[in-house]
């Protein structure tokens, strides 16, 4: 490659480069490659500058040595080759002849083309050393090991950034909340605890009314890791494992995701409730049309069944995003209702509220595959932030470094059953999910 192709294809690699830093929004893909990019055109530009350097000398030790030459030696050095005369004459009649604007027709006569002799039968063959078997050399070449982690990110909180984050001074917290789950008579909303306003004539007695008041209570879980790895390791290893477990791929990003999952999916017994299991505590149950499937009027009767808030939040199965996506609308039309997002971190809108596509969610055909939820109505309790530590005293016969963490943490709805309306008939909640298969 000619001194001057090597800039340019630097010039290339510093321009893309300078695209990816000035792009906020370049995936971690590209950025990582930054360096690797950089490093391969500082190593071009250099050679290209020595490149260039070796040929303006070539260049001036050409023009020496023709004006040095007469044409009697040039002649005889054509018809009678010999010997080189020294080392130096050999090395700048190779140079001559290598050089790309050299004339075929000049070159000296003196070079002769190298052609290996076969070997002679009985005679033992010579073998030449490579890199690709390890007797003959490979051995001698080490395998290069990029200190880098490769991993991939698992998704983001879901609920937590969404939901009422209460801070717990101890083990448990009592919190009182006004009862807005009776029934009711018509024209008497529950809204407000069973309390009641009356039409009344002039100076007549006044009818007494009373609200009605419920308790729940936040009790702190504990949620922890724990692992342990030899000294050795820890000297030894070119990438740190400390770094690595109180990083978001290990440690803290797994209690994230694990928090996470309770929030959605957690049983209530020795952790959270999740919304997805808090069944008519208060989270309402839609019957699904067709086994297995997702259907218009299912998702219609959700939104019936979901209390009006305006701030709702689709919460989608990731298994169930085919089916929703080619879902059509009545008739056969297409989904007036389904606004898929083009742009990454994005989320689609179903119906007026933005799409959440997620693993935690159970699979599709299974009851809970699509909530509609209102996070604001969950209580979170936190106790203990995420407390990683290590000691080197836990296994220290043994060599052994321990690593250990701790999470406190609650999480329920703060409502405990569905809310009717006056009409003694409708039922509305901020937690509203799809029912499994039909008749289970």
């Amino acid at each position: 490659m000619h001194w001057k192709d090597m800039l340019g294809e630097a010039d290339h690699l510093f321009g893309q480069v300078t695209e990816i830093l000035s792009d906020p929004d370049a995936p971690m893909e590209e950025k990582q490659k930054v360096e690797g990019m950089q490093t391969r055109a500082m190593e071009l530009k250099a050679q290209a500058l020595q490149l260039k350097e070796v040929e303006h000398h070539a260049q001036e030790l050409a023009r020496e040595t023709e004006a040095e030459q007469g044409p009697d030696e040039e002649k005889g050095q054509r018809e009678s080759p010999t010997e080189f005369k020294s080392w130096e004459e050999y090395l700048r009649t190779m140079w001559f002849h290598l050089h790309p604007h050299q004339d075929i027709r000049r070159r000296d006569p003196r070079l002769q083309p190298f052609r290996e002799k076969s070997p002679k039968r009985g005679k033992q063959e010579e073998k030449q050393m490579v890199e690709a078997v390890g007797a003959s050399g490979g051995f001698l070449v080490p395998t290069e090991f990029l200190a880098q982690l490769q991993a991939v990110m698992g998704e983001q909180s879901i609920v937590r950034n969404r939901a009422t984050i209460i801070r717990m001074r101890r083990r448990a917290l009592q919190i009182p909340v006004l009862d807005q789950t009776a029934t009711g008579t018509t024209g008497v909303p529950a809204w407000f605890g069973g309390m009641q306003a009356y039409w009344v004539a002039e100076a007549q007695a006044k009818d007494l009314t009373t609200a009605q008041f419920k308790q729940i209570e936040l009790v702190a879980h504990k949620l922890i890791m724990y692992t342990r790895a030899s000294d050795e390791l820890l000297d030894d290893s070119a990438i740190s494992l400390s770094d690595f477990l109180m990083g978001p791929m290990g440690f803290a990003g797994c209690i994230t995701w694990m928090e996470d999952y309770a929030f959605l999916r957690g049983t209530g017994a020795g952790q959270p409730l999740g919304v997805i299991t808090a069944v008519n505590s208060p989270t309402i149950v839609v019957a699904r049309a067709v086994a297995g499937a997702i259907g218009i009027a299912d998702l219609a009767n959700m939104m019936m069944n979901f209390l009006p808030s305006g701030r709702g939040v689709w919460v989608i199965s990731q298994s169930a995003m085919a089916s929703m996506i080619q879902l059509a609308g009545p008739a056969g039309n297409p989904a007036y209702w389904w606004q898929p997002s083009g742009r990454d971190g994005v989320p689609g809108v179903l119906l007026g509220l933005p799409v959440i596509w997620s693993e935690k969610s159970p699979v599709l055909g299974a009851q809970g595959d699509v909530l509609l939820a209102d996070f604001n109505y969950y209580l979170i309790g936190d106790r203990q932030a995420t407390t990683i530590e290590s000691t080197e005293y836990d296994y220290w016969r043994y060599d052994q470094t321990s690593w250990r963490a701790v999470h406190r943490v609650d999480g329920q709805p703060w409502l405990s059953a569905p809310l009717t309306y006056q009409d003694q008939t409708t039922t509305v909640s901020p937690f509203v999910i799809l029912g499994g298969p039909v008749g289970s």
